[in-house]
């Protein structure tokens, strides 16, 4: 199999290519996404393992390129760390298959597995449908089409010649709201950028040490400490000044270099001069805060920049951070916006509040600098309407919207201009609209009429649709539609007796469903088992286990009443089963005192780091909760419920087992025996405790780290040759 690895680091890349290769597959790696276009046509893989982390734009870009171009190509999601807002947008485009860090050869299989099986899937759906289904010989479409282009061709011959004078009487009010539309969007893409440099500040702000560092003015600090997320925000300027607006470190991005080639400078006086830095420095405040932006034109160009304090523990002012973007950026990634988005070749340009360029997108043009009375009508007429003035670029006539450039608390920090070229414009005249008026409404008539006919013999099969959904609506499930013709009508009438058979099926699962499973994940899995994503019939999956059992309580149940027991029972199941199923887990059984829980495979399939990470969750939160109720019983001179919990995550296999009229979802497995015998091995130390296995330790992953874990060697248990590593979870859990 020819296998094309995407990756943005070479660590992952070099894994992965290893893991394949091993595998005896042929193996093309890239770096870069732009060249996996051409490995895509040169090499024409099967599979390609892309990275979730590249670029957003560019990881779209090439997920719509593998649909459109590459459909045959199948793509696994490599995931180092979570993204689930990113899982989201690729799965919208198909990418349903993930493989998790660390990357490994089993989770590299598995992964390889479930795409198969959506593959199978896939094509069986399809066969099934579409063999259930008649062909279609002469589409509805069709029978519609062909009279009214019989009308089309007739009205043609009489209105061609006013049809283009009827469409330039529009083009004036469309240029027009279109300059308006384009307006309004590079304004709202000005907060935009603002908001983000917002956000990088704010981050700044509360980075640990810099207020220190910034009191101690110590610059090399300073600047490895901001260092960092300017290369991760992709900010072009950040500058960390004193309490007396000089800049204790500069740092700006070197376009001449790569995303990480950053200069540095200090000693920089001229931000002490900008009123938006004396706010700051003055801890001045509005209704949006003690956050303030504005314009700084300086020697190395002309700069906006969010600015906000810098303040210590106690809440002293120690400095100012400022994040800044250039605005020849601004207005390039603003054209490219309008370009994207919106299909137009605008041109933008950005101007001080004296009307003095500071920017454009425009090119061979002397001076588009905006004359003072032009200035002052833009800000004086602001509320009520745009201004707007020709411009002329070469041979192109361009017409260009103005308006304030507002930052936070209202403030006009300078002005914004988006210019489109000119059309042509003409205006038919009084009788070339009586005319079209006349033709339009016989030709309305006329297709009316022709409508009516047709939409009878249209109307009649689909009322039989509404009727019988109607039906359906009020639990009536033995309805059909009769089939006639050979049209969309008749593939509409199969795919309704199709449904119903279906919803018929879901009313026996939503049957089984109180018997299946706990109330808390019932109306999520209807949906699942309803769409067919779920089957009653035994099915393996890796899942996390628990099981948990109270320390001789047959010798404490010895000395009290039954009711007493079950009292004790009933109040302990009700701290602890809430408990898992708050993360997710499903309680399988009651033995006893001994609960068994599964999580991972209802009312979704998780992956086996989520799983584990839920099972370890709830372990410690059941492990503070034993301990407390513990700790008041024994002050009431009750015995303590000492409770082991052995967790474990492997594969099991999961179904419903039982009778028609008696079915209990549950697990077997090989994994489910060594959680018992975890459990057990937590009688040795004497407390309430929890073990986890070392196949929920692997599977944990990068969570590993949220958790308090005491390796505890290798553990031998019956019916296994080989030791298997066992780890006490401690309840100090890290963090959630």
């Amino acid at each position: 199999m020819k296998v094309l690895i995407v990756q943005s680091e070479i660590e992952s890349e070099q894994t992965l290519t290893d893991i394949f290769s091993k595998r005896g597959d042929e193996v093309f790696s890239t770096l870069n996404v732009e060249d996996s276009i051409s490995i895509l046509q040169r090499e024409k893989p099967e599979l390609m393992v892309l990275d979730l982390h590249i670029s957003k734009e560019l990881l779209l870009d090439l997920l719509r390129t593998l649909q459109n171009r590459f459909p045959g190509v199948r793509v696994i999601i490599s995931i180092r760390y979570k993204d689930l807002a990113r899982e989201l947008d690729v799965k919208g485009f198909g990418a349903n298959v993930f493989l998790r860090a660390p990357f490994t050869i089993f989770w590299v299989e598995k992964a390889l597995e479930k795409l198969k099986h959506i593959d199978s899937e896939d094509k069986k759906n399809s066969r099934g449908i579409q063999s259930a289904f008649p062909k279609i010989r002469f589409s509805v479409r069709l029978k519609i089409i062909l009279p009214y282009l019989l009308l089309s061709l007739l009205l043609a011959m009489g209105v061609g010649y006013v049809v283009s004078q009827a469409a330039i009487d529009t083009i004036e009010r469309r240029f027009v709201n279109n300059l308006i539309e384009v307006g309004k969007l590079t304004n709202a893409w000005l907060v935009e950028e603002e908001g983000n440099r917002l956000e990088t500040m704010r981050q700044l702000a509360f980075t640990d040490g810099l207020a220190e560092s910034v009191l101690e003015n110590d610059a090399v600090r300073t600047r490895e400490l901001v260092l960092g997320l300017a290369i991760n925000n992709q900010e072009e300027a950040i500058e960390i000044l004193d309490l007396q607006g000089v800049a204790l470190i500069s740092i700006r991005h070197n376009a001449e270099g790569g995303p990480a080639s950053f200069d540095f400078s200090k000693g920089e006086n001229i931000f002490v001069e900008a009123d938006f830095v004396q706010k700051v420095l003055s801890q001045s405040s509005d209704d949006q805060g003690d956050k303030f932006a504005g314009l700084i034109q300086a020697p190395w160009g002309n700069y906006f920049y969010v600015a906000g304090p810098i303040t210590n523990e106690q809440n002293q002012l120690v400095g100012a951070v400022l994040v800044g973007r250039s605005v020849s950026t601004m207005i390039l990634e603003t054209r490219e916006l309008l370009i994207g988005d919106k299909n137009t070749f605008a041109h933008v340009s950005l101007y001080n509040p004296s009307g003095i360029s500071l920017g454009t997108t425009l090119i061979d043009i002397d001076n588009i600098d905006l004359p003072g009375e032009t200035v002052t009508e833009i800000f004086e007429r602001q509320a009520n309407e745009s201004q707007t003035r020709p411009l002329n670029v070469g041979s192109i006539n361009y017409r260009e919207i103005l308006s304030p450039w507002e930052v936070r608390g209202g403030q006009d920090i300078g002005l914004v201009g988006v210019a489109l070229a000119e059309s042509f414009l003409v205006s038919p005249g009084q009788q070339t609209q009586v005319q079209i008026y006349i033709l339009a409404t016989l030709g309305l008539l006329m297709i009316i009429s022709v409508g009516i006919l047709l939409s009878r013999r249209i109307t009649e099969p689909l009322n039989e649709v509404v009727a019988a959904a109607s039906e359906v609506s009020q639990g009536k499930w033995d309805v059909a539609v009769e089939p006639r013709g050979r049209d969309e009508l008749t593939v509409l009438a199969h795919t309704f007796n199709y449904m119903i058979s279906n919803l018929k099926e879901g009313e026996i699962y939503r049957d089984l469903l109180g018997r299946t499973i706990t109330p808390q994940v019932r109306d999520q899995l209807r949906g699942t088992i309803e769409s067919g994503n779920l089957k009653l019939e035994g099915q393996s999956t890796i899942a996390t286990m628990m099981i948990t059992d109270i320390r001789r309580f047959t010798v404490i149940s010895e000395s009290e009443s039954p009711k007493t027991i079950l009292e004790w029972l009933n109040k302990y199941y009700g701290e602890i089963v809430p408990i898992i199923n708050t993360n997710d887990g499903v309680t399988s059984e009651f033995i006893g005192d001994s609960i068994m829980a599964f999580f991972g495979i209802l009312p979704l399939t998780l992956d086996p780091s989520e799983s584990a990470r839920q099972a370890c969750i709830a372990a410690v939160e059941i492990l503070k909760t034993v301990n407390a109720m513990n700790a008041k019983r024994q002050k009431e001179g009750i015995p303590p419920m000492v409770t082991g919990i052995g967790i474990n995550t492997g594969e099991v296999a999961a179904g419903g087992v039982g009778t028609a009229d008696r079915l209990h979802y549950t697990v077997i497995g090989d994994a489910v025996n060594i959680t018992q015998r975890l459990e057990n091995l937590t009688k040795v130390l004497g407390e309430t405790s929890a073990i986890i296995s070392e196949g929920t330790y692997e599977a944990l992953g990068v969570y590993r780290e949220n958790f308090k874990l005491s390796p505890m060697g290798g553990q031998i248990f019956k019916g296994k040759s080989d030791p298997i590593q066992v780890y006490r979870l401690l309840p100090e859990q890290v963090e959630n």
